[in-house]
């Protein structure tokens, strides 16, 4: 029962060190996606005269990424360095008992030679002074032998292990050699990265008039946004309550779907949040506070496919300074906003579905970025936690 329950607890160790592996390779995967995505946007704005808190604020997250993805590569390394160690100890142990086979085996041998003509052997045998004596002296030649055979066959079995287990230690090396390779590499993109978030900083500091001033104009965009959204859901929250009684049933059940969903709705676009949702500080000019945000910004590759995160009704299609074509979708008494479309393929009172395209994103101002709000009656929400 024992023997059984240590089995057990041995594999239920090697299980979770499996799923933490597979987990951390996931992890490490999704870094370096996110890094080639930000890469790409970085890239699609490069010599641009793009606004540089946008720049500033994917070069931030490129090189969170990067000291993350640094990190696993450590971790890694010292998962290797660890397995390295315990496998020299496995070859060390697997060494000696096999010295030791070779010895014994030795030995037997030693035996073998000195009896080993036939005659002295029978000789031998039949010198016993009474039949048990013969006995015991014909056993004893017939288990030296056996032994011979048994330990020939325990040093071959043991070179075996020895040559498998000198196979994995080359192996963890030359993975190890890898990872560390990687990790190099990957402190070259973030030295680069830390580098170019420098100049970026030394040029938002040096035309800090400049970008104060878009700060204003920008202010004035959102307030805007803002109010227009607000007043469209107050339209749409007075009609839905004038709704007859089995369209309401219909709102009801699509309100408890969308929020059951909270934590897995698909993203609008492939991208990256670089304006989250509240009211914060300038990343540089710390006394300088930003326009509240309904919503997340989403820098994202130009011309990306936007769609809709779950199903439900077109209410509104509106154009906006700044914003260019918005998309609202009613789903109940929730909303969502889709706002920077150069092209919408959706209008109002159209049903849609989860994930369905409705427009392509624009760039406005050498930006590509949606402008993405949820909203739960009149309140506006933060769109982050409810994405997957």
């Amino acid at each position: 029962m024992k023997k059984f329950v240590l089995i057990a607890l041995s594999l239920l160790l090697c299980s979770a060190t499996l799923s933490a592996q597979d987990a951390q390779k996931q992890q490490v995967e999704k870094l370096r996606k996110e890094i080639e995505d930000l890469d790409r946007q970085l890239k699609a704005n490069e010599g641009k005269s793009a606004d540089a808190t946008a720049q500033l604020a994917l070069t931030k997250k490129k090189i969170e990424a990067c000291r993350q993805l640094v990190a696993q590569s450590e971790k890694e390394s010292s998962r290797l360095s660890r397995e390295i160690r315990q496998k020299n100890s496995q070859i060390a142990q697997t060494q000696q008992a096999l010295d030791e086979n070779l010895a014994y085996y030795q030995s037997l041998i030693k035996s073998a030679y000195l009896s080993r003509d036939p005659k002295l052997r029978f000789l031998y045998v039949i010198s016993g002074e009474s039949v048990a004596q013969v006995v015991r002296r014909f056993n004893y030649l017939r288990t030296a032998s056996d032994n011979l055979r048994d330990e020939a066959k325990s040093i071959a079995q043991r070179k075996e292990v020895l040559e498998r287990e000198k196979l994995q230690l080359d192996s963890l090396r030359q993975e190890n050699k890898a990872v560390l390779a990687q990790r190099n590499q990957e402190l070259q993109t973030l030295k680069a990265s830390e580098k170019k978030e420098s100049q970026i900083l030394a040029g938002l500091q040096k035309n800090k008039s400049k970008y104060q001033a878009e700060i204003k104009k920008k202010k004035k965009e959102i307030d805007a946004l803002n109010k227009k959204i607000a007043e469209l859901i107050a339209e749409q929250n007075r009609k839905r309550k004038a709704k007859s009684s089995p369209q309401k049933q219909v709102d009801i059940q699509l309100s408890k779907e969308f929020a059951a969903n909270k934590g897995k709705l698909p993203w609008p676009v492939n991208g990256t949040i670089v304006g989250r949702y509240g009211k914060h500080k300038h990343p540089v000019y710390k006394n300088v506070e930003l326009p509240f945000n309904n919503g997340v910004n989403i820098s994202t590759a130009a011309s990306e496919p936007v769609k809709a995160v779950f199903d439900g009704e077109v209410s509104k299609v509106v154009v906006m300074p700044g914003y260019n074509q918005c998309v609202l979708i009613q789903h109940g008494e929730y909303y969502s906003f889709y706002c920077k479309l150069k092209q919408v393929n959706v209008k109002a009172g159209d049903k849609v579905s989860c994930g369905q395209q409705i427009g392509i994103v624009d760039t406005i101002s050498d930006q590509t970025q949606l402008h993405f709000q949820i909203w739960k009656g009149t309140a506006s929400t933060d769109p982050e936690p409810w994405l997957l």
